[in-house]
This record gives C-alpha cells, structure tokens and sequence, in this order.
C-alpha cells in the first residue's frame, strides 16, 4: 500500500514558478497545487513504506531553494 504525505509550503516573492518547476523533477511527487490562502503550494509525495516516508520527511528532502517555510501531514489512511 501507497503511503502518502501533503507538504504546505510558503515560497519566496517571485520563487514561485521555479519551486513548482524543481518539484516536477522529485519523482516521489505525485501532485503540486498553486493556492491562495497562508500557503503558496499544497504538495502531494508518496512512497511505498511508512519508513521511505518518515525518512524523507524527517530529512526535510523535499525543501527547495526559495521555500521559506512548510507543514507535512502525513495521511494515516
């Protein structure tokens, strides 16, 4: 079973475009969503364990330059 993860992250003035793009080269993300709200981007990752998961997650792999700062939820089922 998939596990799945969405990343709120909130992007630099003018970083927007080069974030989404630098996402699209991450193969564990599966969805990026341009928002309006306190967030900039809602992205969604999976892997195939929990501990791939909380792996990536613990070591913040997901954070690109122009990222100043994010939340993960980590989806339960």
């Amino acid at each position: 079973m998939t596990q799945a993860a969405y990343i709120l992250l909130n992007v630099q003035s003018g970083m927007l475009e080069k974030v989404q793009e630098g996402l699209k080269h991450i193969v564990e993300v599966t969805e990026v969503y341009a928002v309006y709200g306190i967030y900039d981007l809602i992205v969604k990752i999976e892997f195939g364990t929990m501990d791939e998961l909380k792996n990536q997650v613990l070591n913040n792999n997901i954070i690109l330059e122009g990222v100043k700062n994010s939340m993960t939820m980590i989806c339960v089922n």
